[in-house]
C-alpha cells in the first residue's frame, strides 16, 4: 500500500499591482495586493520506495514533467539534488502565462506535502524560506488569502480576508512572458499611476467599491488581440476588466454570481477558449487528510 497525500493549490489574482522600482540584480520591486481565488490545481504526492527517483506526471503534455517545473524544484531543495522516496501528479486547471501564479501554487504544495508526508523536520519559518527562494509569489500560496505583497513580492503582510466576492475570469489562447512584460513596463518613459492605496482603502467596503478600483500597471502594456475582446465585454457590461499580474488573464469582480454568470456567458460566445466564475477565497493550499490508497489486486 501506498501512503498519498493530496492537495488543492488555488490560483491568485492581483486587486493591484504597481511596479515600482528595478533592482541592481535586475528584479522589480512592487506593491500589490495578492487574493487566492476558487480555481485549483491537484497536487497528489505518493510516497514509494526509499531508493525509487522522483517520478513526476501531468494531466498537461505542455507542462513540463522534470527539473524545469517548480513541483520537481520543491522537491529538490527538500531531498537533495536526487529526490527519491515520492511520485507526484499533477491536475492542471489554472491557466499557463495567466498572471494567475499556478506555478507558484503548485510549488508551494509541493512543499507543503513532501513535508506532510515523510513527516520532515522542517519549520515553518524554513519552509517560507524555500518558497520564497523558489519564487516570489511561491510563498504567498504558503498563506493564502487577501496579502499585501512588497519588496520583489517576497514580503507579506497579511490583510483582512475578503467575503466570497463573485468574479468572471478570461484568458485567450495566447500568453504573455514575464521577462517580455516587465521588457515592456521599463521601456515606458511616464510614471504609471498607483493603484494599492485606492485597493487598500476599499478593501472593506463591499465589491462594488473595490472592485471598482483595482488596477494593474501591465494593463498600460498589454495590448493583445484577444485581452483587448475580453475587455470590451466586461465593459459593456459595466464592470472593470483587470489584467491579473503580467497576464494575459482578465478579471473582474461582479455584484452576483448571476452577473458573473451572464458576463461569462457574453465571454464564451466572443469565443475565449477560458471562461469561468469562481470567488475570492480565504485561504491558501486546502491539504487533505493523509490517506491510505490500497493498489488493486
Amino acid at each position: 500500500m501506498n501512503e498519498t497525500v493530496i492537495l488543492q493549490t488555488p490560483a491568485k489574482i492581483n486587486l493591484s499591482l504597481d511596479i515600482t522600482g528595478k533592482l541592481p540584480n535586475g528584479y522589480h520591486t512592487l506593491r500589490s495586493v495578492f487574493q487566492a481565488v476558487g480555481i485549483y490545481d491537484t497536487l497528489t504526492v505518493t510516497k514509494t520506495a526509499p531508493e525509487q527517483p522522483l517520478t513526476l506526471t501531468c494531466n498537461d503534455a505542455a507542462v513540463p514533467c522534470d527539473a524545469r517545473n517548480l513541483v520537481w524544484k520543491a522537491a529538490v531543495r527538500l531531498l537533495g539534488e536526487n529526490p527519491c522516496g515520492i511520485s507526484m501528479h499533477l491536475e492542471k486547471r489554472i491557466p499557463s502565462q495567466a498572471g494567475m501564479g499556478g506555478g507558484s501554487s503548485d510549488c508551494a504544495a509541493a512543499l507543503v506535502g513532501i513535508r506532510k508526508l515523510l513527516a520532515l523536520p522542517v519549520t515553518d519559518a524554513a519552509l517560507h524560506a524555500h518558497a520564497a527562494a523558489l519564487g516570489a509569489d511561491c510563498a504567498f500560496f504558503l498563506r493564502g488569502g487577501t496579502v499585501l505583497a512588497e519588496g520583489i513580492g517576497e514580503q507579506l503582510t497579511p490583510l483582512a480576508p475578503l467575503p466570497p466576492y463573485p468574479l468572471v475570469i478570461a484568458k485567450g489562447s495566447e500568453g504573455i512572458s514575464t521577462p517580455e512584460a516587465y521588457r515592456r513596463i521599463d521601456a515606458v518613459s511616464e510614471p504609471l499611476p498607483p493603484d494599492t492605496d485606492h485597493v487598500l482603502e476599499n478593501l472593506s467596503r463591499g465589491a462594488e467599491a473595490l472592485f471598482s478600483v483595482c488596477g494593474c500597471h501591465f494593463d498600460a502594456v498589454t495590448d493583445l488581440p484577444e485581452v483587448d475582446t475580453i475587455r470590451r465585454v466586461i465593459r459593456e457590461r459595466g464592470l472593470n476588466p483587470v489584467l491579473s499580474g503580467s497576464g494575459a488573464a482578465v478579471y473582474a469582480g461582479c455584484a452576483d454570481m448571476e452577473q458573473a454568470e451572464r458576463c461569462a456567458d457574453a465571454l464564451r460566445a466572443a469565443g475565449l477558449p477560458f471562461v469561468t466564475v469562481c470567488e475570492t477565497v480565504p485561504d491558501g493550499i486546502r491539504c487533505a487528510d493523509l490517506s491510505i490508497i490500497h493498489p488493486e489486486i
